[in-house]
């Protein structure tokens, strides 16, 4: 119950905040703008682009939606109250995790717009890749969130957080490049790490278990780190 109150009060925090309308709007502007141009330029019944450009929009979005979540109250120093409280520290992490990826849900079903626009053009479309491509992009919206919330607990400036998170993801974005520039096992292991390429065999109608359980464990270990993080600030 503890969890679930401060996922409401995460929530409110959200929407009596322009940051949140904001960042939707210009979600929604982009995506909508990269889809029709996809579209015409390419003039193909398919959804790829538009979940990939979503993924790497979000990419930018995610560190501005997570870069308050425990900053904020760091710096207010409400932070010690809630350490204080009866409350414990995974409780704060996983409270504001959900009410994060909430918002993330909501983002994800104003897209779906797009492959049902697609379908009524194209009766032969195959909406195999887009249940798999949302699968993968829900997984990819939990791993981006778990990252700003670590990174939001490691700062209490809150653009400090939004850089240190986007420093990450673009990391682990990229580190699929390794297996081109490295053609031995090291680079085979970085690329292995990689978001994106684990994201993309989703895009291509994959749903690897293997690829669930990496998307998995990754967001668990940054709310384990963020939730440590907490933990030595309440012994300090």
């Amino acid at each position: 119950m503890k969890i679930f109150a401060i996922m409401k009060k995460e929530l409110q925090a959200f929407f009596f905040s322009p940051v949140a309308y904001i960042v939707f709007s210009a979600f929604l502007v982009i995506v909508g703008y990269l889809f029709w141009v996809v579209l015409i330029a390419s003039s193909r019944a398919t959804i790829e682009p538009v979940l990939y450009n979503a993924a790497f929009v979000l990419l930018l979005a995610s560190p501005v939606l997570t870069m308050r979540l425990l900053s904020e109250e760091k710096k207010n120093k409400t932070i010690e109250l809630l350490l204080t409280a009866p409350i414990e520290p995974h409780e704060i992490v996983l409270g504001k995790f959900l009410a994060c990826f909430i918002l993330y849900l909501v983002l994800f079903l104003l897209t779906v717009q797009y492959p049902i626009i697609i379908s009524n053009y194209s009766p032969e479309f195959d909406f195999g890749p887009v249940y798999s491509g949302y699968i993968g992009l829900i997984l990819l919206g939990a791993a981006y969130i778990a990252v700003g919330i670590f990174a939001s607990a490691v700062s209490e400036n809150q653009i400090v957080s939004a850089m240190i998170s986007f420093g990450i993801l673009i990391i682990f974005w990229i580190f699929g490049w390794a297996k081109h520039a490295l053609n031995n096992g090291f680079g085979e292991m970085l690329g292995n790490l990689s978001l994106f390429d684990r994201f993309a065999e989703f895009l291509r109608g994959i749903t690897d278990s293997c690829n669930v359980v990496y998307f998995i464990v990754f967001t668990f270990i940054w709310l384990f780190l963020a939730t440590r993080v907490l933990e030595s600030d309440r012994w300090r």
